[in-house]
Parts: C-alpha cells; structure tokens; sequence
C-alpha cells in the first residue's frame, strides 16, 4: 500500500518537475523576443520623446514637478527610484534627456543590446516614478516587457549587434548560427506569465462595475470627445451594437488569458488583439496603451510562426542571413 502511494506521488514529482523545467528552461529560439524588442523599443522611444516639449516645465528646478513637490505627493517613507532626482539644472536635465533618447533609441536597433537593454529599462523606469501621477494603464506595462527584455539575448535578430557579427563572420571571426536560448525561454515566459495576470485584473475590475454588466460601457468611453480619436456620438442610436462591443471586449480578454497559451489558438488571438485594441484606441485615444499590448502578445507566437510571418512581409532574408 505504502509503496504504491509513495511510487505516485514520486512520479508525479518527477512529471512536474520535468514539465516545470520544459515550460521554463526549454532552450528556444530568441526570434519572438528580438520582436518584442524592437516593438517596445520604439514605444518607448516615443513614450520619452512626448516629454521633449515641456520637460524644464515638468522637471525644470523651477518647474511644475519639483522634487520637494513629488515628495510631498509620495507622502513619508515612499521610494521610488530615478536618476531626475539627482538633475538640479537645466542642461544636466537636457544632457540626461538626450542620453535616455540616445539610449533607447541604441536599444531599438539592436546595438550593444545586452547593456543598452538594462539601460533602457533604468531610463524609462526612471520618468515613471518622476512622473508618477501622469502615469496610467500603458506604463506598468511597458515598464514590465522593458524588464523580462533584459534577460533574455534580445538583440540576436533583427539588430545591429546581429549585423556587426555577420560581418565579423566574413572575416572569419566569429560563429553564424543563433542558437536556441534558455535565458529567451524565460524572458518570454515572463512576458507571457505577466501579461495573463493583466488580462485577469483587468476582467475582475471590470465585473466590478456595472456599465461593463449592463453593456454601456463603451458608451461612456466613445462619449468623452476629447479623448476619443473620431466622433462616436452617433453610437447612441445603436444600443445593441454598443452592449455587444462592451461584451465583447469582456470576452476576449478573459478569452485571451486562456486561448493564448494554446500554440494554435495563440497567432488568433493576437491578431484578434489588433483589432480589438485598435478599436479602444480610437474610443480612447489610448494608442501607446493599445499598441504595448499587443506588442506584449507577441511574446506567445512561437519562433516558427513568428518566422513565417516575418517572411511574408519580406523580411525573410534577413533572418535567414542571422542564423547563418
């Protein structure tokens, strides 16, 4: 009898154990992240670039957001980490601008990719917590694919890193292949993983309220005509149209944490999110918000379809030449 039981529960250790170390450290081809990488890149590129206008204004020392301001805000013992802090002038402030501009814009190409990456992060990072009450849905979420981004070799395609070793190939000077890569494995496990949990958060505080219950909600939102992108106004004669979109959007979301993890279902549901979020961007105005995550959903299309769909928009060649 004692056997028996201690036969199971060593097999399914065993099991787990192996499945834990396959859906984690199963070495894989780092193409999905170099994706990911250069999407979030140019987000956040963009996401820094928007603060150029008024940023004496806003981090000046005589600005808007002074730090004895922020702190005030915080309340006593909050920290929240950012080099700005440090920055009492305004051409130490524009000097640190340019290098963060500088820095993510490296990070987008792909040059120098493992520093540039931890680099890009600090920097974003950074503004968020300087910024902190001008931040919403889109931030947490760049900031949290700027991180599982720096684990991960995400600079193997798609990158100048990546073209700089081609050429030190045709010198004879280094290896072609890009091989498979347990640290990418966890790197988009990470993305994917946090990525669910946005999705379940976000359907739980939505049935928490009742526009979302009674169908209205995509009313209030296409109703407010300084955030939206187009008048929507019109929707008020379509009742039933605006239940089935707020509904909708419910039901991918919840959809998405589930049907994503199927390798079949996943390329589905992300150009799904295309669409879906496309549409909130032009009720909100929120494009960085909608376009982060479907960037973030890109983390579950495997390297084979990602392959695939990359050589459909031409750019099959050049992964061809990175794997050598």
């Amino acid at each position: 009898m004692w056997t028996i039981v201690g036969d199971y529960f060593r097999n399914l250790s065993e099991r787990f154990g192996q499945g834990w170390n396959r859906f984690w450290f199963a070495p894989s081809d780092p193409l999905t992240l170099s994706v990911v990488r250069v999407l979030a890149g140019a987000i956040a590129f963009y996401t820094l670039l928007t603060f150029t206008p008024d940023l004496e204004l806003f981090f000046g020392p005589d600005g808007l957001w002074t730090p004895e301001a922020m702190f005030a805000l915080q309340g006593p013992g909050y920290f929240g980490f950012s080099y700005l802090y440090l920055l009492h002038a305004p051409g130490q402030l524009w000097a640190a601008h340019l290098a963060g501009l500088a820095v993510l814009g490296l990070f987008t190409l792909g040059l120098f990719t493992r520093v540039t990456a931890v680099l890009s992060f600090l920097v974003m990072l950074s503004y968020f917590q300087r910024a902190f009450f001008v931040t919403a849905e889109m931030e947490p979420v760049l900031a949290f694919v700027l991180l599982y981004l720096c684990l991960g070799p995400s600079g193997a395609y798609l990158s100048l890193d990546r073209f700089f070793a081609r050429r030190r190939l045709a010198e004879g000077k280094a290896a072609a292949a890009t091989p498979p890569s347990w640290a990418a494995t966890v790197a988009v496990r990470l993305i994917q993983v946090h990525l669910t949990l946005v999705y379940v958060m976000m359907v739980l505080g939505q049935l928490n309220e009742n526009t979302w219950w009674d169908g209205t909600a995509m009313w209030w939102l296409a109703g407010r005509p300084d955030s939206a992108l187009v008048d929507l106004l019109w929707l008020h004669e379509y009742p039933k149209l605006v239940n089935l979109w707020t509904h909708s959007f419910v039901f991918y979301e919840a959809a998405f944490a589930v049907l994503a993890w199927n390798r079949l279902a996943a390329p589905l549901m992300v150009a799904l999110g295309v669409v879906v979020w496309g549409l909130l961007a032009i009720v909100t105005g929120l494009v960085p918000l909608a376009a982060i995550m479907v960037v973030a959903s890109l983390a579950f299309i495997p390297p084979d379809a990602m392959r695939a769909a990359l050589g459909c928009c031409g750019l099959g060649g050049v992964l061809e030449s990175s794997r050598g």
